[in-house]
C-alpha cells in the first residue's frame, strides 16, 4: 500500500500492538496524550443487582483485586465495547452487552432487562450519556470510580496527508489544549464517544472504527489508503 503520511496514535501501544502494526508495514508515531492512574476503592461494594463497565481501564483494576473474581458477584454484569467484555469473560464473568458499542446503547439493553440498581465502575471523566439515560428509566445507579485519567498534553507536528488516531474523548481534549484542528488531516475515532468529542472540536469529516479497538482502526485505514 502507499502510505499517504503518518499516523500518529495518541496513547502508547502495547508490544502485541507495535507488532501488529509492523507486519502492515506502517510508520507511526506513539504520542500519548493520557495517562491512567488506578486508586484505591472500597472493598465493601454497593449492593446492587448489576454491575456495569464502560472501560477496560475499570476492569483492570477492579479484577487486580482478588475478592472481585468470578465468584465474587452473582449478578449481572455488562460491558460496553468487545475488548472490555473480552477482559471480563477472560476473568469467568458471563456478559451482556448493547447493540452497538457505545455507552448509551448498552443503558437502553440495562434498562430493556429490568434491572433497579446497578453499579457503575468509572473513570473520573466517564461520560454522562449512561447515567443520564438509566435515571431518566428510575433505575438506581451507584457509581464507583476505579481510576483517574489525566491528561497529558502535547504539541503535535502533523503534516498534510497524517492521519491521527484518537482511542479516547480525552485524548481529544488533551489535544486541543495545545494544537489546532485543521481539515488537511485526517482523523480516525475508536467509537462513537470519541467521534462526537471530534464533532464538538469542528471536525465533522472523520473516520470511525467498525468496532472500538486499534486494529480495526489501523485495517479501515489500509483500506482506504491501498
Amino acid at each position: 500500500m502507499n502510505q499517504k503520511g503518518h499516523i500518529w496514535i495518541t496513547k502508547s501501544l502495547n508490544e502485541r500492538q507495535r507488532t501488529y502494526v509492523q507486519n502492515l508495514g506502517l510508520q507511526i508515531k506513539e504520542v500519548a496524550l493520557t495517562k491512567i492512574k488506578s486508586i484505591d476503592f472500597p472493598k465493601d461494594l454497593a449492593e446492587a443487582e448489576a454491575w456495569i463497565f464502560t472501560s477496560q481501564n475499570a476492569v483492570k483494576n477492579v479484577l487486580r483485586q482478588a475478592q472481585y473474581d468470578k465468584g465474587g458477584f452473582s449478578g449481572t454484569v455488562y460491558a460496553s465495547g468487545k475488548l472490555t467484555a473480552k477482559a471480563l469473560q477472560e476473568k469467568g464473568f458471563e456478559t451482556i452487552s448493547g447493540a452497538d458499542e457505545t455507552a448509551l446503547s448498552l443503558a437502553e439493553k440495562i434498562a430493556e432487562d429490568g434491572i433497579k440498581s446497578a453499579l457503575f465502575f468509572c473513570g473520573n471523566m466517564r461520560r454522562n450519556e449512561l447515567p443520564q439515560y438509566l435515571a431518566k428509566k428510575g433505575i438506581q445507579l451507584k457509581e464507583e470510580v476505579v481510576y483517574h485519567t489525566l491528561l497529558e498534553p502535547k504539541m503535535i507536528q502533523a503534516q498534510k496527508g497524517d492521519a491521527l488516531f484518537f482511542m479516547s474523548p480525552s485524548a481529544v481534549e488533551s489535544y486541543a489544549m495545545l494544537n489546532e484542528f485543521n481539515t488537511e488531516i485526517d482523523y480516525y475515532s475508536i467509537g462513537g464517544t470519541t467521534a462526537k468529542a471530534l464533532q464538538n472540536k469542528g471536525i465533522q469529516k472523520h473516520h470511525t472504527a467498525a468496532e472500538a479497538s486499534l486494529e480495526a482502526m489501523l485495517k479501515q485505514y489500509t483500506t482506504e489508503n491501498n
